[in-house]
């Protein structure tokens, strides 16, 4: 009887080690995964930062109306919402 525990104990233990290692291996892609859509996210970021300096240098006129115009815009969304 002895014996029979022993090779059930075995069983679990080495179904428990697959368990394991599998979770892990799952847990690394999906760490992978978010290192590079952080990568990625960061690059656009600095890419959509340089572009935004470079148009407001070019025309910073402009930069200034639209910036004008989401300020406006933000002012009426946020009355409205005080009104209720």
């Amino acid at each position: 009887m002895g014996t029979n525990t022993a090779g059930v104990t075995g069983d679990l233990s080495e179904r428990v080690t697959d368990l394991r290692d599998a979770a892990s291996r799952q847990l690394d892609g999906a760490l992978g995964s978010a290192e590079d859509a952080v990568s990625g996210a960061a690059e656009k970021g600095r890419d959509l930062l340089q572009s935004l300096d470079r148009t407001v240098r070019e025309q910073p006129l402009l930069s200034l109306a639209a910036v004008a115009a989401v300020a406006l815009a933000v002012g009426a969304l946020w009355k409205m919402d005080n009104r209720r």
